[in-house]
């Protein structure tokens, strides 16, 4: 038996379980008499690309190094497909699962960082569970969770411009790219107060989009060309823009 026959020999009652991978690989020493060292259970997973290997048998979810969800063959998975290069300092992702059917992609679209509207809308779903958790279960405050909620803005812009998401978040002053136009995306969940924009980057965007998280929802509060943000005030080497200006002069107001 191939060691894939022998993972499905063996897990055939643990379909949905999280398993380590030591306890895999004992069990299949113990029955199977398995080499240890020839047992890499990432080679068979749905969002892990291992180069030099078919990517055609999958049995696993990769949670991380030493756990795995057991889901079986031919699982309707939906989520995106990670490359570890060897040497490099971050992951890539080199395709996805839209329930079950997969996509490849190729080096330009490797190189683009473009990731499905799909994946976004999973990706939007999830931020908002662990969100709600952060705030039901620990008792966050929305204004606590600055980073969930900052994602969770992008995420919301790209659904509704239809966009993609920029490969680098926040690094070159835009988050999503539609139609050449390059957009700011800044998410609050203050009711009052302002948002900031930094002057070092003002030239490299060309829409601002304002998002607010209010009674567990998100509202447009803005969405226009940089020309039209009103009354920025300069403080330091920040501009600072109130949110009841935004609201005033909103494009779309909920």
């Amino acid at each position: 038996m191939t060691i894939y026959e022998q993972l499905l020999e063996l897990l055939k009652e643990e379909k949905g379980n999280i398993l380590t991978s030591k306890e895999v690989k004992d069990r299949l020493s113990k029955k199977f008499n398995t080499n240890l060292k020839s047992i890499i259970l990432s080679d068979y997973c749905y969002n892990r690309y291992n180069k030099g290997i078919s990517f055609n048998k999958h049995l696993f979810i990769y949670i991380n190094r030493s756990t795995y969800r057991f889901v079986g063959e031919n699982y309707p998975y939906t989520g995106l497909i990670f490359h570890n290069p060897k040497g490099a300092e971050f992951e890539s992702v080199v395709g996805e699962w839209d329930k079950g059917q997969l996509l490849l992609y190729n080096e330009q679209t490797v190189n683009k960082g473009t990731i499905g509207i799909s994946q976004i809308e999973k990706l939007y779903e999830e931020y908002l569970e662990m969100l709600r958790f952060e705030m039901n279960v620990f008792g966050c405050k929305a204004t606590e969770l600055r980073h969930l909620i900052g994602r969770l803005g992008e995420f919301f812009c790209v659904l509704y411009t239809k966009g993609e998401l920029a490969k680098v978040t926040n690094q070159h002053g835009f988050d999503v790219v539609k139609n050449g136009r390059r957009i700011s995306v800044k998410t609050t969940a203050q009711e009052k107060s302002f948002i900031t924009i930094n002057k070092n980057t003002f030239n490299q965007f060309d829409d601002l989009f304002v998002v607010q998280f209010t009674e567990d929802d998100f509202k447009i509060l803005f969405f226009g060309a940089k020309e039209e943000i009103p009354s920025p005030r300069t403080c330091g080497n920040k501009y600072e823009v109130d949110i009841s200006s935004l609201k005033r002069l909103s494009k779309i107001l909920y």
